[in-house]
């Protein structure tokens, strides 16, 4: 389901000119729901000027839901059609992920066409592969947000237009 406030967040972004994604807290354990997540999300910002990557965000939840005993090649695979079908929409697709997350459930090499999004709460981040955007705390205040907030930087690989 979509966050209620989302086309509130979106109109207060761009009045104030920010440049505006989106991501999903994905649960998809099969390809077939991962597209479907990348279609309901395409949904959601169909009326966008969608400057920044669509994400697929895929945690973990806990040991009693469904998507506990995920296997690596599924979820590689569920990340793959999601980006994909981002893709194929003609936006730019993105993974987000933490670092036991890279290394215990997702094959990353086949994942590299894509950028990456790591949540690592070490500095300085230290990864062994290229990383575009970095959440480097949870820990973070921004003024409006009551309470902590994921702070993240651009790594960018491009000059910033």
């Amino acid at each position: 389901y979509g966050d209620d406030r989302c086309q509130e967040y979106y109109a207060g972004a761009t009045a104030v000119g920010l440049k505006v994604g989106a991501y999903i807290f994905a649960q998809s354990i099969t390809v077939e729901e991962a597209v479907e997540e990348a279609e309901f999300v395409l949904e959601q910002v169909k009326d966008w000027d969608v400057q920044m990557p669509l994400v697929y965000d895929w945690e973990y939840v806990n040991a009693s839901a469904r998507t506990a005993k995920v296997r690596p090649r599924d979820l590689t695979d569920c990340t793959l059609a999601f980006c994909d079908a981002i893709q194929d929409a003609g936006l730019e697709a993105m993974v987000y992920f933490n670092v036991s997350q890279g290394r215990d459930l997702l094959y990353l090499e086949e994942l590299t066409i894509y950028p990456f999004w790591l949540a690592m709460y070490e500095s300085p981040m230290n990864y062994q592969y290229e990383v575009e955007y970095w959440q480097y705390t949870r820990f973070g205040s921004v003024p409006g947000i009551p309470g902590n907030a994921d702070i993240n930087l651009r790594l960018p690989k491009r000059p910033i237009v």
